[in-house]
């Protein structure tokens, strides 16, 4: 499909520039032609109506005008011959027989297969012809022609090489998303399947004991529940993902301290991390302020909390802190443990990626927090990235814009100056 899709774009390119190419050289041809032909014309004015001496000309005059001047009398007989050109190899009467018997004025002949061009003026004494060689002019278009192929050729095989590297470049991140589009569907697939074939199985246990209470079909009852809660889960999580991929904010985008958020979600995990013999530490800076959707901030913040929780070794220890730096709130998550690979860091944002699936399916994670997290920062124009020593610690960033009030800026000028 893709190189389906690379080889139309080079042809179209390819196309689209050998058509500029042909017709700006075409251009400068035609442009060349008419001014030699113009310029050709004005010599054979200028020879016919003044006198001109027999004379070996210079290599320049050669190559510049190259011309011959035939008196006629009355009865077309040659009166005399002023040439700029060896006329010992010309055949003279041949020229002056095609000439006279042209009805034309101002026209071209060819004679021993060179071409002139020729003016014949009548006068009271006869008639004057000039012919100039043509030579030179078609000397001039050559040349000019094998440069525009040479040129055009060497030109378009370069920029073919240029046009395959960009197409590839251009399409690469379409090819990319189609590929993770795929993947997706295939890991939800999957991920769905699985809670399915549980409920599907307990669901036949129920029907093969018909005759039995719900209280002492409990147990096949909680795996049912257990697993619906499972998908309806994914489920939310993959709605998320695709409202933000679509850009469907549903909250309102509001002014609101970034500090007192963060402040009160944390008290929401004490109990969690208490229960679990984790020790958390705090380090926020208050009065920071952003702009943005509240309910998706929270919800990263619940994100980063769930994620450090799940993976803090035991006694370990959760540090969170938030501060500005250059205009920038941030927030970082840190968590001790047994940290994450470097050849991992990058690819925990992507959507079902886990370092180790069964460590992940063991904490009831899908590999979805982490994609709606960076997705979250960067609807809010921000930046989110991990860091981590192997068995020490990982840490999650956030980087968002922080919003600062005009008045407040206007004072800090006015106290500087």
């Amino acid at each position: 499909m893709f190189k389906k899709l690379k080889s139309k774009f080079i042809f179209m390119n390819m196309v689209l520039l050998t058509t500029v190419f042909v017709g700006i050289f075409g251009t400068i041809y035609v442009s060349t032609a008419y001014s030699l032909n113009n310029d050709m014309k004005m010599q054979l004015w200028n020879n016919i109506m003044s006198p001109q001496q027999q004379q070996k000309p210079s290599p320049k005059d050669n190559k510049m005008d190259m011309s011959i001047k035939i008196d006629l009398d009355t009865k077309n007989e040659i009166v005399n011959v002023t040439s700029r050109l060896n006329t010992d190899d010309l055949d003279i009467h041949a020229m002056v027989e095609k000439v006279v018997n042209n009805s034309k004025k101002m026209d071209s002949i060819k004679i021993d297969g060179e071409s002139y061009a020729y003016l014949k003026e009548s006068i009271s004494s006869g008639t004057i012809i000039v012919l100039i060689s043509k030579s030179f002019q078609q000397d001039v278009l050559g040349n000019l022609l094998k440069i525009f192929l040479g040129v055009g050729s060497l030109s378009l095989i370069v920029l073919f090489i240029i046009s395959i590297y960009f197409t590839n470049k251009a399409i690469k991140p379409l090819e990319e998303t189609f590929i993770k589009q795929k993947q997706f569907i295939a890991d939800a697939s999957h991920e769905l399947r699985t809670p399915l074939t549980i409920i599907k199985t307990n669901v036949s246990i129920l029907k093969e004991n018909k005759q039995q209470t719900i209280e002492s079909q409990g147990k096949w009852v909680n795996y049912i529940d257990s697993q619906a809660s499972r998908m309806s889960t994914l489920i939310n999580e993959m709605l998320s993902l695709a409202n933000l991929d679509a850009n469907k904010k549903k909250g309102e985008v509001t002014k609101f301290e970034l500090s007192k958020i963060l402040s009160d979600a944390l008290l929401v995990f004490e109990v969690v991390i208490f229960e679990k013999g984790l020790v958390l530490e705090e380090n926020i800076n208050d009065n920071i302020f952003i702009n943005g959707e509240k309910d998706q901030i929270k919800k990263l913040i619940s994100i980063l909390m769930d994620n450090a929780i799940k993976y803090t070794n035991k006694n370990g220890k959760i540090m969170v802190s938030l501060n500005i730096e250059k205009n920038k709130a941030r927030l970082e998550v840190k968590n001790t443990g047994e940290g994450i690979e470097k050849e991992h860091l990058e690819k925990i944002f992507e959507r079902f990626y886990r370092v180790d699936n069964s460590r992940d399916r063991g904490t009831g994670g899908y590999g979805l927090g982490l994609s709606i997290a960076k997705a979250i920062v960067e609807e809010h124009k921000g930046k989110i990235y991990a860091e981590s020593v192997v068995g020490e610690y990982t840490s999650f960033i956030v980087e968002l814009p922080v919003y600062f009030e005009k008045q407040k800026l206007i004072n800090d000028l006015k106290i500087g100056n």
